[in-house]
């Protein structure tokens, strides 16, 4: 058979075969050196696009990888089509004996719907499985029904239902919106970055771009950042667009994934919607790219090959001549930089549909509550809304970025805390089955009664998580149906979706949760929110952790006040003083990024260079730190210009499941030199006992 660029073919490799792609064709052997070929055993029915081969190098070099690791991402999991068998009648003529009962109603329910499953047959003629089969075989055997395999699509389950809405008027804010977008696609083709407040209807934006590309012949790619999101945008745009819509993300099981990448692969599908990994989907004749929420961290992948989907997103648009489109209510600091400086096209819907107006939010000091009295983790204020709230038949969400009943488990005679034996994390407490957890690794404890160190039995359980946050609210709420959404309730497949479905139908009143329920997320019913505490966030010693906690503070604000009544919002925290929490409960967002800005460039940090953090992982502390310093030692010698270098030291998450961790940090304005340290990285000879990475641009610093 012909090879082409793309071809999924079987190699032989020592004494073994093996599976790999076409990325080269060269047409003289010479060019090969003195190699001797080897014949291709076989080609595989799977391709994939030339153009993903290229993007597959181009990944490679910028982010110091394989570019067979790139590649594997582009191809659909290792299974085969779901086939079964589908009856008809032969057309030949012959007689079924009336004493052969099932052979005459399975015959006649043929002669009606020809072209029949065993189950569907089974069903229509209400005869069972078994005796089907029986009966099918002997008309085959007389010649009167023959068989063929035909693919059955696997398609993934949508239990979260929207009832279907028309397009609906659009405001003046949407429709300069959709002719500045249009007006740059037809010519610059400039990245677009639309920032619109929670509520300004960029999802009906989307949709009316997508409509204007697939009239063209073009398709479109939507991403969204948490699979938490997509179930409901799914729901929305299968009812706008019936079956032109594809779902990929890692919830699907193997053989629903498989089949949704063929279907993109073979063209039934205009519109692909996914999380992070939905960036390779086999999409020809791309015209239009969506990443919704670009803000957020999950579009990085955080495990070997590093990527940002932004980035890829970037590439496909450059390579596939379509417009990128990035939307979000808080933009990320480096897209708000190159939307201020021209190199994104800066679009902005300021207002709520319908002249909503947007919640207002209040800071509640918790300092005042504890001097008070109060040492519950529901300040006054809160606990007074929340009531107001259910007796007006409306609902609330409390929002805590934290799972589990308590974060540390400490004796207080002693001060021992109770850690994971292969990490340098505390356990967190889970009131279900009482047992303490570490959320690195895994391991798992029962809680002692007794300090382990002293025997004391003054053990007490600090920090909150929500398992507490429900048990306290169910406490002095016994009134109230309340849902807690994290990710220890919703492990199983489709709760996630069942539990949206549930809250949005008004079945709890009060749903508790992480930041799976903090964004995207439209309940008309909500008019409350409640930030449990906001510290966390602020704290974390990560130049981003401003950042994050507007962010974070804005996007589930924003779930209040987006149906006929207005929102209310209360952040519970400790430092009420903190910059990003006052501009986040003002709305403030030019305010905050200027100032953002300011530290950013005074810190040197991103916007204003670019990361490159390598991390050397290990069981023995005294090698690693030795490696480290000797990579840092050729970093400073080879004179690299414009290049900074930081450490080694340890990572605040030191020590992850009995390796210990140590970091270097690379800075330069310049990205071309550290693609070249990635290089040079690639070629050195590491001690076998160590795992070195190295993540360009990296979103966790931890």
């Amino acid at each position: 058979k012909s090879i082409k660029i793309g071809d999924v073919v079987q190699v032989p490799f020592n004494n073994a075969k093996i599976d790999g792609v076409v990325t080269d064709i060269h047409q003289e052997t010479n060019q090969l050196g003195a190699f001797k070929l080897k014949k291709i055993i076989k080609k595989y029915d799977i391709e994939i696009l030339s153009k993903h081969v290229e993007l597959s190098k181009q990944l490679a070099h910028y982010y110091g990888a394989a570019v067979i690791d790139f590649m594997r991402l582009m191809l659909p999991p290792k299974i085969s089509f779901k086939r079964e068998w589908v009856y008809f009648l032969s057309g030949k003529k012959g007689d079924i004996s009336s004493r052969a009962y099932n052979q005459q109603k399975i015959f006649s329910n043929l002669c009606e719907h020809d072209g029949m499953t065993v189950r569907q047959i089974s069903k229509k003629s209400k005869i069972p499985v078994s005796s089907v089969y029986s009966a099918l075989s002997a008309l085959i055997e007389k010649g009167l029904v023959i068989r063929k395999h035909k693919i059955i699509r696997r398609k993934p389950s949508v239990f979260y239902k929207e009832g279907f809405k028309k397009p609906f008027e659009l405001t003046d804010e949407q429709k300069s919106a959709i002719r500045e977008i249009t007006d740059n696609m037809s010519h610059e083709k400039k990245p677009v970055l639309l920032y619109g407040v929670t509520g300004s209807g960029k999802t009906e934006v989307y949709m009316r771009l997508i409509e204007d590309v697939i009239s063209k012949g073009k398709k479109a790619l939507l991403l969204v950042p948490e699979i938490s999101l997509t179930p409901q945008m799914v729901a929305i745009f299968q009812q706008r667009f019936p079956n032109k819509v594809a779902v990929l993300h890692s919830r699907l099981s193997t053989g629903e994934r498989f089949d949704e990448w063929f279907r993109i692969k073979d063209k039934e599908a205009d519109i692909v919607i996914g999380a992070r990994s939905a960036i390779f989907a086999p999409v020809d004749e791309l015209g239009l790219i969506i990443i919704d929420e670009e803000h957020e961290t999950s579009y990085k992948q955080v495990e070997y090959p590093f990527y940002d989907a932004r980035k890829v997103a970037s590439l496909r648009a450059r390579q596939d001549d379509a417009v990128l489109i990035m939307g979000s209510a808080t933009p990320s600091v480096e897209s708000y930089y190159k939307a201020l400086n021209g190199k994104y096209l800066f679009i902005k819907m300021t207002k709520r549909v319908n002249d909503r107006p947007l919640p207002t939010i209040e800071i509640v000091d918790m300092k005042k509550e504890l001097k008070s009295g109060n040492r519950s983790m529901i300040s006054r204020k809160l606990y007074e809304n929340i009531k107001a709230t259910l007796q007006g038949g409306h609902q609330t969400i409390l929002f805590l970025n934290r799972r589990g009943h308590s974060t540390f488990v400490i004796c207080r005679d002693c001060g021992f805390v109770l850690k994971c034996n292969h990490c340098d994390i505390s356990l967190t407490y889970h009131f279900d089955d009482k047992t303490a957890q570490c959320h690195y690794c895994g391991y798992k404890v029962q809680a002692p009664d007794i300090c382990p160190k002293c025997r004391s039995r003054n053990i007490r359980y600090f920090g909150a998580g929500t398992e507490k946050v429900e048990m306290e609210v169910n406490r002095i709420f016994p009134q109230a149906k309340t849902m807690r959404i994290d990710s220890d309730s919703i492990s199983k497949k489709d709760s996630l979706e069942k539990y949206l479905m549930s809250f949005k139908k008004g079945l709890a009143q009060i749903l508790i949760g992480t930041q799976i329920v903090a964004k995207g997320l439209d309940f008309p019913g909500v008019s409350l929110v409640g930030v449990i505490t906001v510290d966390t966030a602020i704290n974390m010693p990560d130049f981003r952790a401003s950042e994050r906690a507007f962010q974070l503070i804005t996007q589930v604000a924003g779930r209040a006040g987006r149906g006929d009544f207005p929102g209310k919002v209360f952040v519970q925290t400790y430092s009420p003083d903190s910059f990003a929490i006052q501009a986040a409960c003002r709305a403030d967002i030019e305010s905050f990024y200027r100032e953002e800005l300011k530290i950013r460039k005074n810190c040197f940090y991103p916007p204003y260079c670019s990361l490159l953090n390598i991390t050397f992982t290990g069981s023995q502390e005294k090698i690693l730190k030795n490696e480290a310093l000797k990579v840092k030692k050729l970093l400073q010698n080879s004179q690299l210009s414009s290049l900074e270098v930081y450490g080694p030291a340890p990572c605040p998450r030191f020590r992850i499941k009995d390796n210990f961790r140590y970091s270097l940090l690379l800075k330069s304005r310049n990205e071309e030199i550290l693609i070249k340290v990635e290089q040079t990285l690639k070629e050195l000879d590491f001690d076998q006992k160590i795992k070195v990475a190295w993540d360009m641009n990296p979103q966790d610093m931890l």
